[in-house]
């Protein structure tokens, strides 16, 4: 393995041994993003990169020997430049940044290995990812490879060892690890929920647990959406049928080409992935889906009663009263009555439910039944329709109707006969909006004028309109 076998990589985990691996894990994340933004990584970029970290750091830089030379060291006693020179030069020596090498500008070269690259993106990815839709996306994608295998000419089909069943069996893999690790949330809650002892933290459970969120969110979508199952479905139908056809073949000898062995040796491998990937989405993965929906219907049952038990003051009302009852049940019926008549004195229970998935996760009500906000035709009387005409047509008339454009030209003309507009007449847009409306009605019986068109246009300061003669009809 390269790990071992190059001199380069002997130190190549040593910034994760260290006091300040924080600050060693942030500055390197900080100039992986710095590289996405940027053609090239210079030295200069990265060293103003870690010099705004240091400004804003929220560690405290601890005193350590990370190699024999002192400045590769940080302190809390060196300046921000210092500290960032000491982190590039150190990282350097770890084999996670590359060699000095003079770029184009003349700067030195920064760049992130490519393993380091792989190795912080696996960390993210395992440590610090986002759970949501992590099942769903593995069942997405052993879909689309096998799918691939039954295209004809597909990409995939070229190689089918390296591109279909290799990247299938990994999703496979992966998708088992998502299980336990759900599997394992929901104890580390039901653990959480059992230390209660107070009524505020059930609140607080509730808002602070991101995990369980994201848990139900991606359950729910798989055991109630009716997706999932159908391609759960059509994945074991092309498992199936995928040893039935050329691509099979095909992987059986690529992987006796890759790793020379004999056909039989290669055809009982392939067979064995085969069987694994069948065997998981057959039966394991309905038997671990059905042990998960046990362990979320305990873990409803569980906070159901912590709340009751932190609500009563750690005393199980179901079952005290219960004992209770099984004790008077052979008494008389008037002792009886008293008995739970002062029974019923010493406690004021209102009210008694279960928390369950619609008490965390909230929808907005629907209203199915919203009345329409139009005016009911039938409840206006002849009054009221007389007086909605009357306010509609007269109190409130067009601007620009025949009736005020007729009274704008007789206040226009004067005695004259004919008016053609020019600048001094259209000053405004009521002015230019007027012209338009001589226009319109001037083919009117009740407007009485008429439109000549002349050669030519005339731009004014409200609007460029074509040259008119507007005149009285005889």
């Amino acid at each position: 393995m390269i790990l071992f076998d190059n001199v380069g990589y002997e130190h190549f985990f040593n910034p994760f041994c260290c006091k300040n691996k924080r600050i060693y894990y942030d500055c390197i994340l900080q100039l992986i993003e710095k590289s996405k933004s940027v053609p090239l990584l210079y030295e200069t970029d990265a060293r103003d990169t870690l010099i705004l970290y240091f400004r804003n750091c929220r560690y405290e830089v601890a005193e350590e020997d990370n190699s024999g030379n002192a400045d590769e060291n940080i302190s809390s006693k060196k300046s921000e430049t210092e500290n960032a020179g000491a982190i590039l030069r150190y990282f350097r020596h770890c084999g996670w940044i590359s060699e000095r090498e003079i770029g184009r500008n003349g700067d030195n070269i920064a760049t992130v290995a490519p393993y380091c690259r792989k190795l912080i993106d696996a960390i993210e990815r395992i440590f610090n990812r986002d759970n949501h839709a992590a099942l769903t996306n593995h069942i997405f994608f052993i879909y689309d490879v096998l799918h691939s295998a039954f295209i004809v000419d597909h990409g995939r089909t070229h190689r089918p060892y390296s591109n279909i069943l290799v990247p299938a069996v990994d999703s496979v893999s992966d998708l088992k690890n998502e299980l336990l690790i759900l599997k394992d949330s929901i104890r580390a809650i039901m653990r959480m929920v059992i230390k209660m002892t107070e009524t505020n933290e059930l609140g607080q459970f509730i808002i602070r647990d991101e995990i369980m969120e994201a848990f139900f969110n991606d359950y729910f979508f798989i055991k109630k959406g009716g997706l999932i199952p159908g391609y759960i479905e059509e994945i074991e139908k092309m498992l199936r049928k995928i040893i039935k056809t050329e691509v099979y073949e095909n992987m059986i000898k690529e992987y006796q080409s890759l790793n020379n062995v004999e056909e039989s040796k290669a055809r009982e491998f392939v067979d064995s992935q085969l069987s694994e990937v069948r065997s998981f989405i057959s039966y394991d993965y309905a038997k671990e889906m059905d042990l998960i929906d046990k362990k979320i219907n305990n873990y409803y049952n569980l906070y159901s009663t912590r709340i009751l038990m932190v609500l009563s003051n750690s005393v199980n009302l179901q079952t005290y009263l219960n004992d209770l009852l099984m004790a008077i049940k052979d008494l008389e019926t008037d002792k009886k009555k008293a008995i739970l008549g002062a029974v019923s004195k010493c406690f004021g229970l209102q009210s008694y439910k279960y928390v369950g998935r619609k008490s965390i996760e909230r929808r907005k009500k629907r209203k199915p039944n919203t009345k329409s906000g139009a005016i009911v035709s039938s409840s206006l009387s002849e009054e009221d329709k007389a007086r909605l005409t009357r306010e509609l047509l007269f109190e409130y008339p067009d601007r620009y109707g025949v009736k005020q454009a007729a009274d704008y030209f007789d206040k226009l003309f004067m005695d004259r006969e004919s008016v053609i507009p020019d600048e001094t007449m259209i000053k405004s847009r009521d002015d230019a909006m007027m012209v338009a409306a001589s226009i319109i009605y001037s083919g009117s019986g009740e407007f009485p004028y008429e439109v000549e068109f002349l050669d030519g246009t005339m731009k004014t300061e409200a609007a460029t309109i074509s040259k008119i003669r507007i005149k009285r009809k005889n």
